[in-house]
């Protein structure tokens, strides 16, 4: 039998908690995959500390934190934002 992917659609301060909850209790889930997708609105972000800016995406894939809506709080490694809703589903 296949496992059941898990998805969160948005990444908003409430999907990215949700996120962090759900990717921490994933691997607990027998049926469940233990990636946890997350369907980001693409969106330009400022770095901190600097003039740059990066797709929300990227940033939450390479530092496992959302810094525009939920910022200091590391999300789960398996957590990977999407941009693409069709993919994340």
């Amino acid at each position: 039998m296949k496992n059941e992917q898990i998805c969160i659609i948005g990444s908003g301060n409430w999907g990215s908690a949700i996120a962090t909850v759900v990717g921490r209790n994933a691997h607990r889930l027998s049926f469940c995959n233990n990636q946890v997708r997350m369907w980001v609105f693409e969106e330009d972000v400022q770095i901190s500390n600097s003039h740059q800016t990066a797709k929300l995406s990227n940033v939450i894939n390479e530092q496992h934190e959302n810094i525009k809506y939920l910022p200091g709080v590391k999300l789960p490694e398996n957590v990977q934002a999407i941009p693409s809703l069709e993919e994340a589903v």
